[in-house]
C-alpha cells in the first residue's frame, strides 16, 4: 500500500509473455533531436519506497517498492524486461487514477524466456519479459501479460486509464534490496511491438545514502505526557478486527466508531470493494485501530498459518500462505512504525502467536522470544495505533484465509482459530503471566 500522492505524479509525466525464446527487438525509429532530450529526462522506476521519506499508504517493512507512472499513449505497450530476482516473493500491479489495483501479474504465473522461473520449483533463475496492455483484463489473459485497466463510472460506462501507475514489489529480497539482480527495464513500444523506447535506467528517488533517522526516532522513543489527552474518536469502543475491503467501507466504519452506532450506508461502500491505498492484490488484509484513551498496551493472538520456505511452496505447494506479517501503523500519517513477517514471531506448541504492542518504556520483560511474545512498537508520538494483519498467496486449500472473507461476513465465520484476537492490557498483568496462552487468558 503506497504513496497517495503518485497520481499526481503520474499526470505529470509526460513521457517518460509467452515461453517461447524472444527475439531481439528491432532498432527504434530515429527521432528528431528534440524528441531525444525529452526522452532522456525520463526515468523507468521514478521512487523507491523508503522508511523515513515514503513511508505512507501503511506499507509493509518486509517489502521494497519501485514506482513507475507512464502516459497511457494510444496505441502503445510496456515491454518489461528482466531476471528472477532472489526474494520471497515479487509482483507487478497497475492501478487507476484513484490508486485501486487494476491488475497483478505475479512471480509464479511468469513464463521465463530463457531458463527457468524460479518460483515453480528449484532451479536456477532464468529470464522473462513481460507486458502491460491498455484496458481491461480480458476472459482469456495473453501470457506473462497484465493490463492497465478501465475507470468505472458508478457502472454507467468505462473510461480507458489515463497513466499507468505500475508498482513493482519485492518481499524479503536476498544479497541486497533487488534480490542480486537488475531493475527491470522498460520500453514503451507500439501495440505489435514496433519502434521500442527504452524508458531510462536512472536511480529512483529518494536517492541511495540518505540515512534513515525518523522512523528509528518514532519506534525507540516512549510516549510523551500528554500525547494520551488528546481525543481520538475513531477507534472502536470494543476493538475487532475486520476485514479492509477498501476506502468507502473503511470510511462508513471509522465513522461509526465516532458516531456510536454502526452507519447504514453498505448499499454505497459495497459497491467499491476492491481495494484502495495501493494495496496489493496478491494481499489481504484484517485491521482495527487502538486508541491510547482506552490503553497504554494491547496484545493479539491467533493461530499461524505455515508459510513457504521456499517460493514455489505457496500457493503451488503445501504452505498455506506464502508469506504474512503483523505492523503497527499511524492512521493520519499511514506509516508504519514496526512490522514483524512470520519467521521473525515464535509460536507455542499448539502453533499460535501473541503480540504485545507498546511504548519501549511500557514493554512487559517478558514479550520476548524467549517467553514466546513477539513485540511491536506502538509509536510515540501517536495517539492512535492501526494493527495490519496481511496473508499473501493462500493456498486454495486454506479456507480460512482472509481473501477468503466476503463483504458482510464476520471474519470469525470464515478464519476461525487463525482469527485474532485482540485487547487491551498492563505491563504488570503479562508480567504475572507464565505463558504466551496465560498472558492473554489474564488480559481478556
Amino acid at each position: 500500500m503506497r504513496g497517495v500522492g503518485l497520481t499526481g505524479v503520474a499526470l505529470l509525466v509526460s513521457a517518460c509473455g509467452s515461453g517461447a525464446p524472444v527475439s531481439d527487438p528491432p532498432a527504434p525509429t530515429p527521432v528528431a533531436d528534440t524528441d531525444s532530450r525529452l526522452l532522456a529526462a525520463n526515468c523507468a522506476w521514478l521512487l523507491r519506497s523508503d522508511p523515513d521519506l515514503l513511508n505512507i499508504a501503511f506499507p509493509d517493512e518486509g517489502a521494497t517498492y519501485w514506482v513507475a507512472a507512464i502516459p497511457a499513449l494510444p496505441g502503445t505497450r510496456l515491454r518489461i524486461e528482466a531476471d528472477f530476482p532472489q526474494a520471497r516473493y515479487f509482483s507487478y500491479n497497475t492501478y487507476d487514477p484513484v490508486l485501486r489495483p487494476t491488475d497483478v501479474l505475479t512471480d509464479y504465473q511468469i513464463d521465463a524466456a530463457e531458463g527457468v522461473n524460479p518460483y515453480r520449483g528449484d532451479g536456477p533463475s532464468g529470464h522473462y519479459v513481460a507486458w502491460i496492455e491498455p484496458g481491461a483484463v480480458p476472459d482469456v489473459r495473453a501470457p506473462n501479460t497484465l493490463y492497465a485497466g478501465e475507470i468505472d463510472l458508478l457502472g454507467r460506462a468505462a473510461l480507458p486509464n489515463p497513466a499507468w501507475v505500475l508498482i513493482y514489489r519485492l518481499y524479503l529480497p536476498e544479497g541486497d534490496r533487488t534480490g542480486g539482480v537488475a531493475l527491470p527495464s522498460l520500453h514503451l513500444e507500439a501495440a505489435g511491438g514496433d519502434t521500442p523506447i527504452a524508458l531510462q535506467g536512472c536511480d529512483p528517488l529518494p536517492p541511495d545514502g540518505v540515512p534513515s533517522l525518523l522512523n528509528d526516532l518514532i519506534r525507540d522513543s516512549s510516549e510523551p505526557g500528554l500525547i494520551g489527552l488528546l481525543p481520538f474518536p475513531l477507534a472502536p469502543d470494543e476493538p475487532e478486527l475486520v476485514r479492509f475491503y477498501g476506502l468507502p467501507e473503511t470510511l462508513r466504519l471509522l465513522l461509526s466508531n465516532a458516531a456510536g452506532f454502526s452507519l447504514p450506508l453498505q448499499a454505497i461502500t459495497a459497491s467499491d470493494t476492491g481495494g484502495g491505498f495501493l494495496s496489493n492484490v496478491d494481499n489481504a488484509y484484517v485491521t482495527t485501530m487502538m486508541s491510547r484513551n482506552q490503553g497504554a498496551l494491547y496484545i493479539l493472538r491467533g493461530k499461524a498459518p505455515s508459510w513457504a520456505r521456499r517460493p514455489a511452496e505457496a500457493p503451488l505447494g503445501d504452505a498455506q500462505v506464502r508469506y504474512w506479517s503483523i505492523c503497527t501503523n499511524e492512521f493520519v500519517s499511514q506509516r508504519y512504525v514496526g512490522c514483524l513477517h512470520d519467521a521473525q514471531v515464535p509460536l507455542d506448541g499448539d502453533g499460535y502467536f501473541t503480540v504485545v504492542v507498546s511504548d519501549p518504556a511500557q514493554r512487559p520483560d517478558n514479550a520476548n522470544d524467549a517467553h514466546g511474545m513477539a513485540w511491536l512498537p506502538w509509536g510515540a508520538v501517536y495517539p492512535d495505533s492501526v494493527i495490519i494483519y496481511r496473508h499473501m498467496l493462500p493456498s486454495p486449500y486454506f479456507g480460512e484465509a482472509i481473501q477468503n472473507v466476503a463483504y458482510g461476513t464476520p471474519v470469525r465465520e470464515v478464519m476461525g482459530a487463525y482469527t485474532p484476537e485482540i485487547t487491551y492490557c498492563t505491563r504488570e498483568v503479562i508480567e504475572a503471566a507464565t505463558s504466551s496462552a496465560d498472558a492473554f487468558a489474564r488480559c481478556r
